[in-house]
């Protein structure tokens, strides 16, 4: 028989090496690493690793933009699993071994390049054997890369001219809110107030299609950053069927009714509150004023006390843009989520879905839509609590 303590040297020996071999085998998954990030980085990263953060006012140098394209450029997986174990010298970026495994550093390093960076676009995004894929990445270079730059992501000189700048395909907000559908329409027709312009009379629609389909797969790669609560602008489910937020006609503007598919993506302006609710006007106003008004003016016009030192400026709800594409789906939409890359907050994260109602109800017919007659039918569900006329 063997002695007490050599038992217990040997069951010592056998922990250790148990241990060892789960931590080596021990695995995080892109949603359990997703966690990590936003319980840890995110106060200085940002939500959406560009690091758009409070604690970057404090912090010299700041932290890193992981969206930028200089980070794709110098930051390799090496270096990263570097800097987050043992931290970054003369900046805020502590060592994290001994807080996190090394195998929750994998995941978060893994996570952070997979849903921020501008990694170079995949070799099956970018071949040519695909005659869809060939004539849309034709059709780029000839049109859109002097905006939008070669790779997706907004021309040196467009970022500092063209207010606003062009759109950074590659950023995590773009994939949450371009849908296949709404960028259709938008090279097809244009961005009101933008100097995005209409390509109907120089490209076909299978053309639309195939630059549309380009940018998607060589600029888009990487999933969709969006909060659990995002859903169909028309009240319907979370995501289509590409894992994509289901954007429909409501955000599509600026369309005359003879082109092509103007029927297809006519906004509803009469499209009922989702989730069968009913908006009370006098509370929604009640709240807008203490609480929107700061921003988006007691007017709606987009001149609220903040407006002057907010960039980009407030929603002008009074804009012909705005009242042609924002119905109530579309604003409750947007009050429940946000806008990342603006202060507009996601209210749904506070509010009840019944408040978010009740304050867009008074958007909408006090700025969207302000004739009481002709906001719809006079039978949908939204009707009981108009304002007088």
């Amino acid at each position: 028989m063997c002695s007490p303590l050599f038992s217990n040297l040997l069951m010592a020996s056998f922990l250790v090496l148990a241990a060892t071999g789960l931590q080596a085998t021990e695995s995080v998954s892109l949603d359990e690493a997703g966690q990590i990030y936003r319980e840890n980085c995110a106060v200085c990263h940002g939500d959406h690793g560009d690091g758009q953060s409070r604690a970057r006012f404090g912090l010299d140098p700041q932290p890193r933009d992981f969206t930028a394209p200089a980070a794709a450029a110098e930051l390799n997986r090496t270096r990263m699993l570097d800097s987050v174990t043992y931290g970054r010298k003369g900046t805020a970026m502590v060592a994290w071994q001994g807080r996190l495994s090394p195998a929750q550093i994998d995941g978060v390093v893994e996570y952070i390049r997979h849903t921020f960076m501008q990694l170079a676009p995949t070799a099956a995004a970018l071949a040519t054997n695909d005659p869809h894929l060939a004539q849309g990445k034709k059709i780029f270079e000839e049109n859109c890369r002097v905006c939008h730059g070669d790779r997706g992501n907004g021309a040196t000189w467009t970022n500092t001219v063209l207010d606003p700048p062009p759109r950074n395909f590659t950023s995590p907000q773009s994939r949450r809110v371009l849908t296949r559908e709404r960028m259709l329409a938008s090279v097809t027709y244009g961005r009101e107030g933008t100097a995005m312009m209409s390509f109907a009379k120089r490209l076909s629609s299978e053309e639309v299609e195939d630059v549309v389909d380009y940018i998607r797969a060589t600029f888009m790669n990487g999933p969709v950053v969006a909060d659990s609560s995002m859903m169909d602008l028309q009240g319907g489910g979370a995501m289509d069927g590409t894992g994509h937020p289901h954007v429909p006609s409501s955000i599509v503007s600026g369309m005359a009714p003879d082109m092509g598919q103007a029927k297809k993506l006519a906004v509803d302006m009469s499209a009922i509150m989702p989730l069968g609710l009913e908006g009370d006007f006098e509370q929604g106003r009640d709240f807008y004023m203490r609480n929107c008004s700061t921003c988006h003016g007691t007017r709606g016009d987009g001149l609220g006390p903040r407006a002057s030192f907010i960039e980009p400026k407030p929603r002008n709800f009074l804009q012909v843009d705005s009242r042609n594409r924002l119905n109530r789906p579309a604003l409750f939409n947007a009050v429940v989520v946000g806008l990342p890359g603006t202060v507009m907050p996601a209210w749904g994260k506070v509010l009840s879905p019944q408040q978010v109602a009740d304050v867009v109800e008074f958007v909408y017919q006090d700025f969207i839509h302000p004739n009481p007659d002709e906001i719809d039918s006079g039978t949908g569900p939204n009707t009981a609590k108009k304002k007088a006329p």
